[in-house]
């Protein structure tokens, strides 16, 4: 039998689809992806899929886990703990792969992706992460996540914010959300 994969590519194009904006384009003004919507995508698809579906999610949880990431999000917040960073990193893959790539190289320049429904209801897509895993309880088979060499909690990379300073590392965000 053959296997059935989800390389990156497909897996991006499954957050936009969830989303509802057009596969690989930016559209910062769309909304985090549904878990809804997601479910019912990822429902239709073989389990391997969805197997490969939860690794990348994790891998991109992963890639986020950075203090420069979590400085961005405490000033959007305006204020931001440990889970509620976790939250924001599902949000930012739930608003797609130019979030992410964004948030990684100029996190002080993801302003244009909150919404003002995100401003109001908070950048956290907690859920979105568990979309895959409860798929894959549902169909007793193991969550990739288990047999990971590096988890998405582990101690952020970089070099940590300053509570007091975080405005000035982020002048833009601060404007933005501060003023």
């Amino acid at each position: 039998m053959i296997r059935k994969i989800m390389d990156i590519n497909a897996f991006w194009n499954t957050i936009d689809q969830a989303r509802g904006a057009a596969p690989g384009t930016a559209a910062p003004d769309k909304p985090s992806a549904s878990e809804d919507a997601l479910n019912s995508i990822l429902s239709k698809l073989p389990i391997t899929e969805v197997q490969d579906f939860g690794r990348h999610f994790n891998d991109q949880l992963i890639r986020l886990n950075r203090w420069s990431v979590w400085g961005a999000g405490y000033v959007i917040a305006g204020g931001m703990s440990d889970d509620s960073f976790h939250y924001f990193r599902s949000w930012l893959i739930g608003k797609g792969k130019s979030a992410v790539e964004l948030a990684l190289s100029d996190p002080d320049a993801l302003g244009p992706y909150v919404t003002e429904e995100d401003e109001e209801n908070g950048v956290d897509n907690e859920g979105l992460e568990y979309v895959a895993v409860g798929i894959l309880e549902e169909a007793e088979v193991d969550d990739p996540r288990d047999n990971a060499d590096t988890y998405a909690d582990d101690d952020p990379q970089g070099e940590p914010f300053d509570e007091d300073t975080v405005a000035e590392q982020y002048p833009r965000l601060a404007q933005q959300f501060w003023d």
